[in-house]
C-alpha cells in the first residue's frame, strides 16, 4: 500500500494513463499484486477513470461513460478488492456489512422497489466521506439527484436511531478497548469537555445563533495549551515547566506541576487522537457543506455513530490501528500567551482565572499525594 503510493506521489499524475500503466509495468509487480491495484485506483481517481471488476480482470473506463448501475458498483466494493472498498467508503468490507445488518435487522431502513438498503447506506456514505456533492454522487450511482437526495436523508434519520444506541456514556466498568490509564485520566479530569486544538467540528452556523454555543456549562472545560489563559471553560498547563511526553520518557515527573502537565498531556493525547481517527475517516467534520444546522448536526453525530460501532464491536480497522500503533506528538505549550487574553471573542475576569488556577492546584495536589502514574 504504501509503496504504491510513494510511486503514485512521485510521478505526474496528469499524464495519461497509458503512461502510468507502462511505468506500473516495469515494476514488475504483477496484476493481482495489491500495490499494483493500488496504484491503478490512485491514477484512475485523478486522471477521472473507474475501474470495473469482470471476472479475473480490471478493465478502464471513463468514469462517465460507466455503464456499471450502483447496485453494480455497491457489489464491486462489497466483493472486489478490500483496498477500494476500504478507500471509497473508508470502512473495511467486514465493517460495512455488519453495518447493514444492524439496520436491516432493527428494522431502520427498508429496501425500496429499485434501491437496497446496501446501495442507500453506500450512497450516504459517499457523501460524508468524501464531503461530495449530491451532484456527483449522482454520476457515480446513476440516479437523480432526487433519488439521492432522498436515500442521503433517509439514512441520516436512521442514523439517529442508531445513534441513540450507539452514543451512551461509558460507566466505571467500561469496555476492554478502553485502557485502565485512560479510565484513570478521565477521573483526574472529570469535568473535561475534550482539548481544544483539533477536535473541533466545522459547523456553518447563522451569525444569530452563534452566541448560544459558545458555553461550556458549569465545572466544564477544554484542555488547551499555554498558549490559552487558565480560565473558566479552559484548562491549561503549567507553564515553564516540563510537558511534552518525550521528556518525561527520560525522567519521571517530580513536582506536583510536573505530575500535572504530564497527566494533561497525556489525556489530550487521547483525545487528539481519537478525533484524528474521526476526521481522518470522515473529511466532511473538517469542512462541512452548507446544510441546514440541523443537518449538519446529524451529520456530526452520525460519524460519531460509526465510529464507535467499529469500536465498540472490535472490528478489524487499518485507521484505529495506526492511529493506535503512532501516537501523535502533543505540542509543545512553552512560552506564548498572557493572562487575560481573549479565547473565542470572549474575556474573562479575574474571578473565572482564579476558580480555574484553584481547581488545577487541586488536581495537581491529589496526583503529589496518591503519586501519578
Amino acid at each position: 500500500m504504501k509503496a504504491a503510493q510513494v510511486f503514485a506521489q512521485t510521478n505526474n499524475l496528469d499524464k495519461e494513463m497509458d503512461e502510468c500503466i507502462e511505468k506500473l509495468k516495469g515494476l514488475e509487480w504483477g496484476n493481482s499484486d495489491p500495490k499494483y491495484i493500488t496504484a491503478l485506483m490512485l491514477f484512475a481517481e485523478n486522471a477521472g477513470y473507474i475501474w470495473i471488476r469482470k471476472k479475473k480482470s480490471i478493465e478502464r473506463v471513463k468514469a462517465n461513460e460507466s455503464e456499471e448501475t450502483g447496485h453494480a458498483y455497491r457489489q464491486d466494493l462489497i466483493h472486489g478488492c478490500p483496498i477500494q472498498c476500504f478507500d471509497m467508503m473508508r470502512l473495511s468490507q467486514d465493517a460495512f456489512v455488519l453495518l447493514c445488518n444492524h439496520f436491516t435487522q432493527r428494522n431502520w431502513l427498508q429496501r425500496s422497489r429499485t434501491i437496497s438498503v446496501e446501495e442507500k447506506m453506500t450512497i450516504f456514505l459517499h457523501v460524508i466521506e468524501h464531503n461530495e456533492r449530491f451532484r456527483a454522487v449522482k454520476e457515480r450511482f446513476h440516479h437523480s439527484i432526487q433519488m439521492i437526495h432522498q436515500c442521503f436523508h433517509e439514512v441520516l434519520k436512521a442514523m439517529m436511531c442508531f445513534a441513540r444506541e450507539i452514543i451512551v456514556p461509558t460507566s466505571s466498568n467500561t469496555t476492554r478497548n478502553t485502557s485502565e490509564r485512560h479510565r484513570w485520566l478521565k477521573n483526574i479530569f472529570p469535568g473535561a469537555l475534550g482539548a481544544l486544538d483539533g477536535t473541533l467540528v466545522h459547523a456553518v452556523v447563522p451569525v444569530d445563533e452563534q452566541t448560544r454555543y459558545r458555553g461550556r456549562g458549569k465545572d466544564k472545560y477544554y484542555l488547551c495549551d499555554a498558549a490559552y489563559t487558565n480560565t473558566h471553560g479552559f484548562m491549561a498547563p503549567y507553564r515553564n515547566t516540563r510537558y511534552w511526553l518525550a521528556d518525561f520518557r527520560r525522567n519521571r515527573a517530580l513536582t506536583k506541576e510536573e505530575r500535572f502537565n504530564h497527566a494533561h498531556a497525556q489525556f489530550r493525547n487521547i483525545i487528539e487522537r481519537a478525533y484524528g481517527v474521526l476526521k481522518t475517516r470522515f473529511p466532511i467534520l473538517k469542512c462541512v457543506a452548507p446544510y441546514p444546522f440541523t443537518v449538519q448536526r446529524d451529520i456530526v453525530i452520525a460519524c460519531v455513530a460509526v465510529h464507535n460501532f467499529i469500536k465498540k464491536y472490535d472490528i478489524q480497522d487499518d485507521l484505529f490501528t495506526n492511529f493506535e500503533q503512532n501516537a501523535i506528538a502533543t505540542p509543545n505549550v512553552e512560552g506564548g500567551g498572557s493572562e487575560g487574553q481573549n479565547i473565542q471573542g470572549l474575556e474573562w475576569g479575574s474571578e473565572a482565572v482564579e476558580n480555574m488556577t484553584t481547581l488545577r492546584y487541586q488536581i495537581a495536589t491529589q496526583l503529589l499525594s496518591n503519586g501519578s502514574r
